[in-house]
């Protein structure tokens, strides 16, 4: 799947990835965002992460978290710079 906004395109990360949880990545500047979708819920779940590493580490932290895409996408266009 590949997500395009106003700012960013987030393409699948097929090493995460499986047939119901699909996480897509990008990197915005020297930043990587990741978009998780649960397709167990019903509708599904999107959440909006900022990734980053220390050491060996991978580290995150939700931004947004929504059942509407469109609302994830709002945020990245309206919040992200």
């Amino acid at each position: 799947m590949i997500l395009t906004t106003d700012k960013m395109a987030f393409v699948t990360d097929q090493d995460n990835s499986d047939k119901y949880i699909e996480e897509l990545i990008t990197e915005y500047g020297t930043n990587q965002y990741r978009i998780k979708i649960n397709r167990t819920l019903s509708p599904p779940y999107y959440q909006l992460f900022y990734e980053w590493k220390e050491g060996k580490r991978k580290l995150n932290r939700e931004l947004f978290s929504s059942s509407k895409l469109g609302k994830i996408v709002n945020f990245i266009n309206e919040n992200i710079q």
